[in-house]
């Protein structure tokens, strides 16, 4: 027992120091790294909570339940951060981490004060909810390389549609029922949970080091492209992690104002007129850009900034061993 809560001490340790450091410069550092950061936060606290239960388990009292539920709705919640931290989104990243807060919060208070199996219907609701959001999340990102993502919202859609069961197959069929027990119980339930963690750990390793997607265009109108120019240089003036950062911001400026923007290497396509200063001001008004990161962009097309091709467009991917 103590060594239990000696180890759950260290997590909370090691998650809140992240915590407290991550989050007043969400922006500050790269995106891969704010990424990295939430994701290892979010994979102690979900091993965290399988220790609160093994706690609880061993007669450790309403403490470890009530921590074990928290951390069980906070893990995905993190994993959502994480995500909306690669996309370089500072804005949605403190909404998300606010939100998941007071879920978090309100499934404690469920969890303190309405007896077994009502609390574990609610945390399996909560946690359903999260996770959904985090397959939404994922499977809509356009980040590269894709691979991991598309696993990462497989995972999560999976383990979100498990939950949802666990409850509904609870209230309906019986918390004592052989189906719960031998299908929703503690157990199988520990079992999957770790193999979620396993496969969206893999998935996380993979966006750092595994294969980015090039793009191949093919026919369509030509629109303006737009790109960071001189790559090295902005690469040596902010880190690379930044620059990543700053074309993701890009990117999303240009859907804002074109839902039909097209991503091209280091930049964006898109039909707005007179589009490298239309996105100079909507990345300095809405995503807070210093005048001097705005002087990064150019023309891609006239500046041969890229390789472009006159009426081409975007559509067939292939893998590149640049990571």
């Amino acid at each position: 027992m103590g060594l239990s809560f000696g180890i759950l001490a260290v997590s909370v340790a090691v998650a809140g120091a992240v915590m407290f450091i991550a989050m007043p410069r969400i922006g500050t550092p790269g995106p891969m790294t704010l990424f990295l950061r939430f994701a290892a936060v979010a994979g102690v606290t979900a091993a965290g909570s399988s220790a609160m239960y093994f706690i609880y388990g061993a007669g450790g009292g309403i403490l470890p339940l009530v921590l074990g539920d928290v951390a069980m709705v906070l893990a995905p919640a993190l994993l959502i951060v994480a995500l909306s931290a690669l996309e370089g989104r500072r804005a949605r990243n403190t909404s998300i981490a606010i939100l998941a807060l007071a879920l978090a919060l309100a499934v404690a208070l469920v969890t303190a004060t309405v007896p077994l199996p009502g609390s574990l219907a609610a945390k399996a609701v909560a946690v359903a909810v999260t996770c959904g959001a985090c397959g939404w999340v994922a499977s809509h990102s356009r980040v590269e390389p894709f691979g991991p993502l598309r696993v990462i919202a497989l995972t999560s859609g999976v383990f979100a549609v498990y939950s949802l069961f666990r409850a509904i197959v609870g209230l309906v069929v019986g918390w004592d029922s052989v189906l719960y027990r031998v299908a929703f119980s503690f157990a199988p339930a520990t079992i999957l949970g770790a193999l979620a963690v396993l496969a969206i750990g893999a998935a996380v390793v993979r966006v750092r080091f595994g294969p980015r997607v090039t793009v191949d265009v093919a026919e369509r109108a030509a629109g303006s492209v737009v790109v960071v120019g001189d790559w090295d240089l902005a690469s040596t003036a902010y880190g690379p992690d930044r620059v990543r950062g700053l074309v993701a911001d890009l990117r999303a400026a240009a859907r804002d104002l074109d839902p039909a923007a097209v991503d091209v290497p280091r930049g964006t396509e898109t039909l707005v007129p007179d589009a490298v200063s239309v996105l100079s001001d909507r990345l300095r008004r809405d995503y807070g850009w210093e005048p001097e990161q705005t002087i990064l962009l150019v023309d891609g097309a006239t500046t041969s900034a890229i390789r472009t091709r006159p009426r081409v467009r975007v559509e067939k991917k292939r893998g590149s061993a640049r990571s």
